[in-house]
């Protein structure tokens, strides 16, 4: 047992030098680093939740107003009652927009644990410790992985949202009352990772740090001679053995050599995400009728939708290529409908209150996430706003929205929207716009400032918008095109 420069880890894994790997011991390192990798991973599994009403432009530079703001452009959208007073023939195609969330900060977070170097740190202790397995390095690389598995477990729970909206819409106005036919499509829904891997780093650093701790003191035996010393290593290196879970060790010519035990390191952290989305076809009618000092309007829309829910979860190392997604999504439809009321006082003044989606709906999910059904429950909002034409150049309107239920949204999450806008508008051609949303709920999203601009000569016209969180938490952006005469 005199044998001298043994090292004390011997399986390597080779790969050819002309594909860029180098050669690297099968250490502790590169089990903790897959599962942080997984965890990093989440940002390419986002799904598409969604907040009340649809993402048309001008709502959204508007800070979201609309039950008592909107056009024919959108009243089939936010309140069909607003149609009744409308004057213009609308053809809207297409209206775009989008919604990407990040309530948590899940992003800044990453970025922040990659720019910390935390991962890094821990190549170079693994690294450290294969070219010279001394105490210090063994320090180092148990450091490394609590360090690292501490920061992971941080990202658990934390979910990615977006939303996609897409449509059209013709309105047709009439004689105190209107009516008009839309074509949409949507989808929305969260992803967030579930890690389940931070116990078996804990217990699997305990038990590195043991045979680490059996590997130097066979060393110092074989160094100084000490058979008697190195026979009591061996013992303590065969009880290790028989109670190990994670770690495989054997000697080699008086080396140890050690594994990991691949099943039973194998991650258990899951991505999950939950999504539905909607094809839908809806027809608004809206009269109006004279009612104190204005005009009261009760406006409907009956609408099909065809839905579809997905519902999955894998895990973290699951390869992409073998996902069927046909396993995780359920297809249903249903008839629904909104009921909108409106008030147009004569002094510019509107009030309006709707109720969207006013039948519960349960849709199937295929439930491999263990969260059951998506339901569709009623909305109710309720929205003020005052237009005014203060001279041929310039009219403007302002508006506020506020709902009035709480809306369920992502996973198990909660939101009550508060919006309010304005708009300037330059001789009927361009449209100045911003606005400000904040949630109510007690889980709340962040607070976004909203802007746009709407350019319209000769009856056409287009809009933009873009609305954004102060950290980027929330980020929106649409656009549509159309014609009004």
């Amino acid at each position: 047992m005199n044998r001298r420069n043994r090292s004390l880890i011997r399986q390597q894994s080779v790969s050819r030098s002309d594909s860029g790997f180098q050669e690297q011991a099968a250490t502790p390192g590169r089990r903790p680093a897959y599962l942080i990798a997984g965890a990093m991973a989440l940002a390419g599994n986002m799904a598409l939740a969604a907040p009340f009403g649809t993402f048309d432009p001008r709502s959204m530079a508007m800070g979201g107003t609309g039950v008592a703001s909107g056009t024919g452009a959108n009243a089939s959208f936010y309140n069909p009652a607003l149609l009744a007073n409308e004057q213009k023939w609308h053809i809207e195609f297409p209206v775009v927009g989008l919604r990407a969330a990040d309530p948590d900060e899940l992003l800044s977070e990453l970025e922040k644990f990659q720019n910390d170097g935390e991962l890094t740190t821990l190549e170079s202790a693994v690294s450290a410790f294969n070219n010279n397995p001394g105490f210090e390095e063994k320090e180092a690389v148990i450091s490394g992985m609590r360090k690292a598995n501490a920061r992971v477990e941080t990202f658990s729970g934390k979910p990615l949202e977006g939303d996609f909206f897409a449509g059209s819409v013709v309105a047709i106005p009439g004689n105190g009352s209107g009516m008009a036919l839309h074509i949409s499509g949507s989808a929305a829904g969260s992803g967030q990772l579930v890690y389940k891997d931070a116990e078996t780093v804990n217990d699997l650093t305990r038990e590195l740090d043991e045979i680490f701790d059996i590997q130097a003191a066979l060393r110092d035996a074989i160094s100084a001679n000490d058979n008697e010393a190195a026979a009591s290593a061996l013992r303590e290196l065969d009880s290790f053995i028989n109670r190990s879970q994670f770690v495989n060790a054997s000697t080699i010519n008086d080396d140890i050599v050690i594994s990991l035990n691949e099943d039973a390191t194998k991650p258990r952290s899951e991505i999950l995400t939950r999504a539905i989305a909607s094809a839908e076809i809806g027809f608004s009618y809206a009269r109006s009728f004279d009612f104190g000092s204005g005009k009261l309007a009760i406006g409907i829309t009956p609408k099909f939708q065809k839905i579809t829910t997905v519902d999955f979860k894998a895990d973290v190392d699951t390869d992409p290529d073998t996902i069927a997604i046909e396993n995780y999504r359920e297809d249903s439809s249903s008839f629904n409908l909104d009921i909108g009321v409106s008030k147009h006082y004569n002094n510019g003044v509107t009030t309006g209150i709707v109720a969207k989606n006013l039948v519960s709906q349960r849709f199937r999910t295929a439930n491999v996430t263990g969260r059951g059904d998506i339901e569709q429950k009623p909305q109710l909002r309720f929205g003020a706003a005052h237009a005014k034409n203060w001279n041929p150049a310039i009219g403007t309107t302002v508006a506020l929205d506020v709902d009035i239920t709480e809306n369920e949204v992502a996973f198990d999450g909660k939101s009550r929207q508060l919006g309010v806008g304005a708009e300037l508008d330059f001789y009927s051609t361009v449209q100045l716009r911003m606005g400000y949303r904040t949630d109510l709920s007690a889980e709340n999203h962040a607070d976004t400032l909203t802007a746009g601009l709407g350019i319209s000569p000769f009856g056409m016209h287009i809009d933009l918008a873009i609305s954004a969180s102060a950290n980027l938490e929330q980020a929106y952006g649409g656009i549509q095109f159309g014609l009004r005469y």
